[in-house]
């Protein structure tokens, strides 16, 4: 069950990232581009938190397949 929580929230965040990685592609102020990188940052630690809770949760259960979620270059 947590391994399917940490999917069910992983891979919406490694879309938005995504999303932000074009947005980054884009003309931004000082200001704005600050902001993103904030974004980036942080949905990137958020995402190394999911991996290991679904490595935590598969050491528990005897699962030693690796699914670790990545963002996808663009």
């Amino acid at each position: 069950m947590l391994a399917t929580m940490s999917h069910e929230i992983g891979s919406p965040l490694s879309e938005v990232l995504r999303i932000a990685e074009l947005l980054a592609t884009t003309k931004l102020d000082q200001e704005q581009h600050q902001l993103l990188e904030l974004m980036l940052s942080s949905g990137n630690a958020v995402l190394q938190s999911i991996d290991g809770i679904l490595g935590l949760s598969k050491v528990e259960s005897g699962i030693s397949k690796n699914m670790v979620f990545k963002r996808n270059p663009c």
